[in-house]
């Protein structure tokens, strides 16, 4: 099974990155010190945006950092664990205080384990709903009041193709998962003028943590038989959705879950 996308016939049809399409916006993103949320931060900094990265990795943190500035681009960096509301809070004043306002969150931190349910740890399954629903939740709370004052905002969360095709094992991130999607409907709605509240929901993506865990090959060839999109998916697939749905426009779009899995999984 061919695991690469072919070549496009000509230069017409490869995506191009915009220097000034998000140029001075305040863009704050989570779970920046790897992978998807990496690879988001870049693809914001590459055009234009003052990027705050947040994550409880500080060295990930300043190598995401270095990243960013050696290509050009601007990034500040705070240490912060999402499942902690004080923490949040801080995080979001310090940012409104230094930079005065933020335009976008694009919330990429999140956990993902395997469990059977019914030996599924109180511990694990805390840990899920503390940092994949609390955190959205905290997150949200936090920065909307400030993009309501300002008559705009973006806010981007993550769920996942389990909640659309759930896979055993994966219990509590299933159900984490969709509570996002309830946190977004219910947000979108109180919004207001001028802010939207979406979440993309990524299939299988090829990052060094998920190649780490035990059967991701099988996994990954299972899904690929199926993908309608016979390749991998990779972060800047999940990087270039956010950044849509960032923009002005997608401004007519909120309260949406966006299925970006290849046709890996299809939702409504």
């Amino acid at each position: 099974m061919a695991a690469t996308e072919p070549s496009p016939p000509n230069d017409l049809h490869l995506p191009t990155i915009q220097p000034t399409k998000f140029k001075d916006w305040v863009v704050v993103v989570t779970g920046a010190a790897a992978g998807i949320g990496r690879e988001t931060a870049h693809h914001f900094a590459a055009q234009g945006a003052q990027l705050i990265l947040l994550d409880i990795n500080e060295s990930g943190l300043k190598e995401t950092q270095s990243l960013i500035q050696a290509s050009g681009g601007k990034a500040d960096t705070r240490k912060c664990d999402v499942s902690d509301e004080p923490d949040v809070n801080a995080a979001i004043a310090w940012t409104i205080s230094t930079y005065a306002r933020i335009d976008v969150l694009a919330n990429l931190a999140g956990i993902y384990g395997f469990q059977p349910l019914t030996e599924y740890s109180s511990e694990l399954y805390h840990r899920h709903i503390s940092v994949n629903v609390n955190g959205s939740f905290f997150l949200t709370r936090a920065v909307l009041p400030h993009m309501q004052k300002a008559g705009f905002g973006r806010i981007i969360h993550t769920s996942s193709t389990t909640y659309a095709d759930p896979k055993p094992g994966l219990s509590a991130y299933v159900m984490s998962k969709a509570a996002v999607v309830g946190l977004v409907r219910s947000a979108a709605v109180e919004a207001g003028p001028g802010v939207t509240v979406n979440a993309v929901m990524p299939g299988l993506i090829d990052t060094e943590e998920m190649r780490s865990k035990d059967g991701y090959e099988g996994i990954r060839e299972k899904i690929l038989e199926n993908r309608a999109v016979k390749r991998d998916g990779k972060p800047i697939d999940v990087a270039r959705t956010i950044a849509f749905l960032a923009s002005p426009e997608a401004g007519f779009m909120t309260g949406q879950v966006v299925n970006c899995s290849g046709g890996e999984t299809f939702s409504f």
